[in-house]
C-alpha cells in the first residue's frame, strides 16, 4: 500500500471507530410559546422527536438537567475562553461569532493577557462575576481551574470544555476525535516520512496540557505496535515543551536537533510548534532530512508544506469547533439532552463530523465528532484557513 492510501486508511479507520474509544438561571418565567420556539432551533434525535433531558446518568456530580435556563434565548450569556492567542484561536473566535449570528444569542470569545494557567485562572475568575450563563473553556491546566469551575456549577453557570477530557467540573468536553485515533494517524504519517525507521523528537505546549501529552502517548503506542524500529529522543515523552510560543518552539527544536543528530522526525502538537521546528530545521540545514508532522492551521503552514519543510499538518477545524462548544451550552440552557448519538451540527448542518457524536464517560462526559483534517503540499489551499 503506497503512503498516500495507507494514511488515507488510517484516518478513515480512525473516523470509523469513535465508539472505541449564568450565574443562578433567571426568575423571569419564559412563556411556553418561547419554549416551544427554541425548541424547534434544536437538533432532533433519531426518531424525529425533539430530544428532552433525561436526568443524570453515569454518576457524575452535576446533571445537565438542573442546568436549563428559564430566560428566552435572546437573552442567553456565553463566554469561550481559551488559552493563548495564536492564530489557531482566531479561527476559533470565528465559530463562536458565526454561532452567536445563528442563534441570536450573546457569545463571545475571551483571551488571557498570557498563554499560561495562572493568567487564564485569573480571567476565569473574573469571568464568574460577570453574570454569563455559560462558560466554554480550552484549559492549559485543567487541574488549576477545577476549583473555580465547581463553583461556577455550584451557581448553576453551564460548563462546557475542549480539549479537555480529563476535566472533571464541566458538564461535556466536546473533541474532533479522540486521542488514539488522532495519535495514531500523527504517526501513520511521521514513520512513512521517515522511511520507517529513526529517531523522532516530540513537542508538546506544555506538559500540563493533557490532551497534547495523551496525543504523545498515543503515537509512541503505535510506533512501538507496527514501527519498533522508530523511536522517540532517550525513550521520553515529551522531548521538549513550547510553551505555547513559536519562539520557545524554534529553541528547543534548535537545541533538540544539535544535541542529537541522529533525529529525522519530529511532532508538534500546539498550533504553532511546527512553525518553530521548520525554523530551526531550515537554520541548522536539515531540510529534507528532518521530517515534521505538526497541528495548526493549513494557513500557517503553506510556505511549509510548499517547501516540503513540513510533511503534513493533521488537525480539526477550530472555528467547528468553537461553534460545537456553543451549541452544547445552548443546549443544555434550553433543555434539549445531550448524549451518544446527539447533533450537535448546528444550523444547516454547519459543524460538518458533528451530526451524530459519539458520548464517552471517564473524567466526564466526553462528545466526539469525526472531523479530522490532513493538509498536505497538494491541498493546504482547498482548506481556505
Amino acid at each position: 500500500m503506497n503512503m498516500k492510501k495507507k494514511i488515507t486508511s488510517i484516518l478513515l479507520v480512525a473516523c470509523m471507530t469513535l465508539t472505541l474509544a449564568g450565574c443562578s438561571t433567571s426568575t423571569t418565567t419564559q412563556t411556553n410559546q418561547s419554549k416551544e420556539t427554541a425548541a424547534e432551533t434544536l437538533p432532533k434525535n433519531e426518531s424525529g422527536s425533539k430530544n428532552e433531558v433525561k436526568g443524570n446518568q453515569g454518576g457524575f456530580a452535576y446533571d445537565p438537567a438542573d442546568f436549563v435556563s428559564e430566560k428566552d434565548p435572546s437573552q442567553y450569556k456565553i463566554a469561550v475562553l481559551i488559552k493563548g492567542t495564536a492564530e489557531w484561536f482566531d479561527r476559533l473566535e470565528l465559530g463562536v461569532k458565526k454561532f452567536s449570528e445563528d442563534y441570536g444569542v450573546n457569545a463571545v470569545m475571551i483571551e488571557p493577557a498570557n498563554p499560561d494557567a495562572a493568567s487564564q485562572l485569573e480571567m476565569l475568575d473574573s469571568l464568574l462575576t460577570q453574570d454569563y450563563d455559560a462558560i466554554c473553556v480550552v484549559p492549559n491546566d485543567s487541574s488549576a481551574l477545577e476549583t473555580s469551575l465547581k463553583g461556577a456549577l455550584d451557581k448553576k453557570v453551564v460548563v462546557i470544555g475542549h480539549e479537555a477530557s480529563d476535566l472533571v467540573n464541566c458538564l461535556y468536553d466536546t473533541e474532533a476525535f479522540n486521542a488514539e485515533q488522532y495519535g495514531s494517524a500523527i504517526a501513520e504519517q511521521l514513520a512513512q516520512a521517515m522511511g520507517k525507521s529513526g529517531v523522532y523528537g516530540d513537542m508538546v505546549g506544555f506538559t500540563t496540557s493533557v490532551n497534547h501529552m495523551q496525543y504523545s502517548e498515543a503515537e509512541l503506542a503505535y510506533m512501538k505496535k507496527n514501527y519498533p524500529d522508530i523511536t522517540v529522543v532517550n525513550d521520553t515523552l515529551p522531548t521538549c515543551e513550547s510553551q505555547e510560543t513559536v519562539t520557545t518552539a524554534y529553541e528547543q527544536a534548535k537545541q533538540v536537533l544539535k544535541s542529537n543528530p541522529e533525529v529525522t522526525g519530529f511532532i508538534g502538537h500546539a498550533s504553532g510548534d511546527g512553525l518553530g521546528i521548520a525554523q530551526a530545521v531550515e537554520e541548522l540545514g536539515l531540510a529534507g532530512k528532518v521530517h515534521i508532522v505538526c497541528g495548526g492551521t493549513p494557513n500557517m503552514y503553506i510556505d511549509y508544506l510548499e517547501k516540503g519543510t513540513v510533511d503534513c499538518v493533521s488537525v480539526w477545524d477550530p472555528m467547528i469547533s468553537g461553534y460545537v462548544m456553543c451549541q452544547a451550552a445552548y443546549n443544555v440552557l434550553s433543555g434539549v439532552e445531550i448524549g451518544d448519538g446527539a447533533d450537535l451540527s448546528g444550523k444547516a448542518g454547519f459543524a460538518e463530523g458533528y451530526e451524530k457524536v459519539t458520548q464517552v464517560d471517564g473524567a466526564n462526559r466526553c462528545l466526539i465528532g469525526n472531523a479530522p483534517i490532513t493538509a498536505t503540499k497538494e491541498n493546504a489551499r482547498e482548506f481556505g484557513f
